[in-house]
């Protein structure tokens, strides 16, 4: 019987030359993360695949008074829910991720990882309009976090080990290692640096690799090939990158907005407000329910005329910042 002294582990772990150790433990992180993703992703698209004709995004196959009913029943299960857990377990996500990574040290409660878990669940399974990818990186840092806590682990070990977490819930999600080590280093740990490198760089791999022998070989998205032809192009998207920072910031003030003008609501009676408030524009447009993977790879490759997918881009910008909010 193989026996981990795991006090001689924190000791090594304490020091600078741990690299080694703590690549292994940022694999065994990638894998937990990994699965805990797989998981997720499971239980949602398989439920979704029950009453969506075998597609877990194939929302518009819906009746269209289900387009209304659907978010409806979703936000009154949320907040029958979210009524009876306490209060400190309401905020989930990416933000609550990075206020923990910077102020406890990556800590996480395996409540919160549950509500998190549950919680997206529901959204999804009723087209609320919403990613996964935000769910994703908070599961992917607590079971990680959950890991270094069981272990004992010190605090510079457990935030980079939650770098690796959510670094292997972006590969897991998008079947892309890189984009996971980039948003890990970039927006989570936001340094760069060969001892915290290394690991992350393993649990991307690690996760992505478990997506694709799940899923297969194919990216989240079918980008066509595209080049520039001319130089007289590039205004153009330089104008495009206007535009889009312009609708990022519009949906992190509408967010804000709604948040503010809805927080001292019973939690019940708010999700009951936004899946009315959600399921009134998707049955104006069902496109924007759920993740819109569909959506966005039918936009790539020209099947949405212009003005369509600008009637879309401002329904979803409203229905996703109600959500969010």
């Amino acid at each position: 019987m193989i026996r981990i002294d795991l006090d001689n582990l924190r000791d090594k772990l304490a020091y600078i030359d741990a690299l080694p150790l703590l690549s292994g433990l940022g694999i065994i992180a990638g894998c937990l993360s990994g699965g805990t993703i797989l998981l997720f992703r499971l239980a949602t698209e398989e439920v979704q695949k029950l009453y969506l004709q075998g597609s877990s995004e194939n929302f518009e196959s819906l009746s269209p008074i289900w387009y209304f009913l659907l978010p409806l029943i979703g936000g009154i299960c949320l907040g029958v829910l979210f009524h009876f857990i306490p209060q400190g377990l309401h905020r989930t996500g990416v933000g609550l991720v990075m206020e923990r990574f910077n102020h406890q040290q990556g800590n996480m409660s395996f409540k919160g990882l549950l509500v998190q878990f549950f919680g997206a669940a529901i959204s999804l399974a009723s087209g609320h309009s919403m990613g996964r990818e935000g769910p994703a990186v908070h599961l992917g840092a607590a079971s990680s976090s959950l890991l270094a806590q069981w272990a004992g682990l010190p605090n510079n070990s457990m935030r980079v080990l939650v770098g690796c977490g959510c670094a292997s819930a972006i590969a897991t999600s998008f079947n892309t290692p890189i984009a996971g080590v980039i948003f890990a280093m970039e927006v989570v740990m936001l340094e760069y640096s060969i001892s915290t490198f290394t690991p992350i760089i393993l649990a991307s791999v690690v996760g992505a690799a478990m997506a694709r022998a799940v899923y297969g070989h194919d990216e989240a998205f079918n980008v066509p090939t595209l080049q520039i032809s001319t130089l007289l192009e590039l205004p153009y998207i330089l104008f495009s990158g206007v535009i889009f920072g312009c609708l990022a910031a519009s949906f992190i003030w509408l967010s804000r907005l709604t948040y503010r003008h809805t927080h001292k609501i019973t939690v019940s009676l708010r999700f009951t407000l936004v899946g009315a408030a959600g399921g009134l524009i998707a049955f104006i447009t069902p496109q924007v329910m759920g993740v819109g993977y569909d959506t966005v790879n039918a936009a790539l490759v020209g099947q949405i005329g212009l003005t369509t997918l600008l009637f879309i881009t401002f329904t979803k910008l409203v229905a996703t910042s109600l959500f969010a909010g």
